[in-house]
């Protein structure tokens, strides 16, 4: 099947094409690379370590990095129902998963005997189970430690002041993407903020993180703040499973000043 960008229709000059295959069992290396002889690969990186999935980078027309990549993943159909069963039945939010459930309900162009069953996975994964919405609104809404902002600011240490604001929003939109039913577990979902079609979140939402980046630290943490502000207030009006008190207290809790403590005599 081909998922991704490619299958959603939204690839530009800079995408690769991501391809998956299901195996009854585990294939070999020597087959894998067959395939990329036959499409006259001009370039191919294997990882054929340990257990499913195993990557192939399929590199057409050149040799890396210049020609057009193939990602190839060949899971076991095996090992992609129990990862549907964690996700979809257990609630488990593992970020990894999220992203491999993800493209397969992006999929499409299934080819093969059984391309029913990956039509039966797609059916299944369709409907975002809302006990999954909350587990990972619990975990990745639990944003701590929003005070590092200054800390780093007054370190003049803007390279890890940046890899803080992309900690908080990468979590701010993987709530957004639960509350929204939207399967994502990995900061590179986002690689197109216009793109995002989040129909609950707060108004201007990709202006708004563009601006985190582009002000000044102050006014980028004040605008991470309101959107954070913002998400858990939809996340009370419609996730009220989920104890945004407490989201909240630890999102605002700030670190005591050295000189808050009493001097030992």
């Amino acid at each position: 099947m081909v998922s991704g960008s490619t299958a959603r229709g939204d690839a530009d000059r800079w995408s690769d094409v991501e391809v998956g295959v299901f195996w009854e069992r585990r294939p070999t290396l020597a087959e894998r690379v067959a395939v990329a002889d036959v499409a006259r690969a001009a370039d191919i990186r294997t990882v054929n370590e340990g257990s499913p999935p195993w990557y192939d980078h399929v590199y057409l027309g050149a040799p890396r990095p210049d020609g057009l990549m193939v990602e190839v993943v060949h899971t076991l159909t095996s090992a992609t129902e129990e990862m549907l069963d964690d996700v979809l039945t257990e609630h488990r939010p593992d970020g990894p998963s999220l992203d491999a459930i993800k493209g397969i309900v992006d999929g499409r162009d299934v080819h093969g005997p059984r391309a029913d069953l990956v039509a039966g996975w797609q059916k299944r994964a369709r409907t975002y189970p809302r006990e999954l919405a909350i587990a990972v609104v619990r975990r990745d809404g639990n944003i701590e430690q929003f005070w590092r902002w200054q800390m780093l600011v007054d370190r003049d240490n803007p390279l890890l002041l940046a890899r803080e604001f992309m900690r908080i929003a990468s979590q701010l939109l993987t709530v957004l993407h639960a509350l929204n039913g939207k399967y994502c577990g990995h900061p590179s979902a986002f690689k197109r903020l216009d793109n995002l079609d989040l129909s609950l979140a707060p108004p201007s939402l990709a202006a708004r993180i563009r601006a985190v980046f582009n002000r000044p630290a102050p006014e980028g943490a004040q605008l991470l703040r309101d959107l954070v502000e913002e998400t858990y207030d939809l996340i009370e009006l419609h996730l009220p499973e989920v104890n945004v008190d407490l989201l909240r207290t630890n999102f605002r809790s700030n670190r005591k000043p050295l000189d808050a403590f009493p001097s030992a005599d």
